[in-house]
This record gives structure tokens, C-alpha cells and sequence, in this order.
């Protein structure tokens, strides 16, 4: 009898089942996230507050629709930018067809000299989540560590973006991990917190 799997073992399979995702699924999944996802917004953020959001990687739920449709709808937009010192991601304003730039680890961030930014609510990527709003990343603690930092200094509303496929009946806690608020699939907006 095995015990529980770990974290790694979770993350191993749930990205091998996102790789899985077909291209025209994948589009159809970003639509109507990008839908969903304002309506969301709009629901929770004060007209014209600052939303940040991942640039999608690999085969990450893509957030682009999403972004543009914020944009759109008056919302400020920031992405992460990454820091060798720190864990501690910080945000840096953003609008479609703003030129990026290769972080420290490859990721696509707006240029050094866009203002920074503070979100008032965060789009997070994920490799694994679970229906009590616990999640697993890529193992480097970047959003915990943020999202523990932004919660300190006041609310800050976290949600996951994930198919369907990325969930897991329970995920192992550690003391440093930051619960989501809300886990938006393809298919349903689940609420964790508040």
C-alpha cells in the first residue's frame, strides 16, 4: 500500500495532463475564461483597479484573452517580473501590444522601465489545485511567498486559473502555502475564501 502522493508526484501528473489539452479545446477554454474572468472582475474590483496576470507558458491556460478583454473594460493590467534576490514577485504595468522582455527565468515581463504596479487581484498560474483553495505551482514558492507579502499589506484577491483536468481531491499543506480565493476552470468558478 503506497501512502499519499507528493507534491511532486501530483505536479508530475497534472502537467502531463495538461500537455494533453488539444489546441482548439485550449482556445475555446481561454474564451470563455476571459469571459468568466471579467465578469469576475467586475464583480469584486472597484472600476479601474489594477488586475495582474501570468503571461501563459508552455501549456498554461492562456490568460491573452483575458487581458485584452480587462484591458478593454478599463481595468489597469500588470504581469510579474521575476527577482534573483527574492522570492518576492512585483508587478509591472502592462497593455496588449506593450513590448516584453526575457526575465531572469526566460518568463516574458514588461520592460524595466514600465511603472510599477500593486494588484488588487491576481490571476495565478497553477500545476495542481484542490476545492479548499490549496495549489501547487512549479516548486519555486513565488506566489506563496507574494501573495503572503500583498495579504500583509492589505487584501489582495487570488485566483487560479486551471482546466478542469489540473484538479485533485486533496493537496499536502505546508506552512508557507497562501490558499487561493477562487479557482476559475473552463467550467465553473469555484469559491474558496470569503
Amino acid at each position: 500500500m503506497t501512502g499519499a502522493p507528493t507534491k511532486t508526484d501530483l505536479r508530475r501528473r497534472m502537467l502531463a495532463a495538461r500537455d494533453l489539452v488539444a489546441p482548439q479545446e485550449a482556445h475555446a477554454a481561454a474564451a470563455t475564461v476571459a469571459r468568466s474572468g471579467l465578469a469576475l472582475v467586475r464583480r469584486l474590483c472597484a472600476p479601474g483597479a489594477c488586475v495582474a496576470a501570468y503571461w501563459p507558458i508552455r501549456s498554461e491556460l492562456s490568460t491573452r484573452p483575458l487581458i485584452e478583454a480587462l484591458h478593454a473594460a478599463g481595468f489597469r493590467m500588470a504581469l510579474p517580473t521575476m527577482h534573483s534576490a527574492t522570492r518576492i514577485l512585483s508587478f509591472r504595468a502592462f497593455a496588449p501590444g506593450d513590448e516584453l522582455a526575457k526575465g531572469p527565468l526566460g518568463l516574458s515581463e514588461p520592460l524595466a522601465a514600465s511603472p510599477s504596479a500593486t494588484p488588487d487581484l491576481i490571476f495565478v498560474p497553477l500545476a495542481v489545485f484542490d476545492a479548499a483553495g490549496a495549489r501547487i505551482g512549479y516548486g519555486g514558492g513565488h506566489y506563496d511567498a507574494t501573495l503572503q507579502a500583498l495579504r500583509a499589506q492589505g487584501s489582495c484577491v487570488a485566483v487560479g486559473l486551471a482546466y478542469d483536468r489540473q484538479e485533485t481531491n486533496s493537496i499536502p499543506a505546508e506552512g508557507h502555502d497562501e490558499k487561493l480565493d477562487f479557482v476559475l476552470t473552463e467550467n465553473r468558478l469555484v469559491k474558496v475564501r470569503g
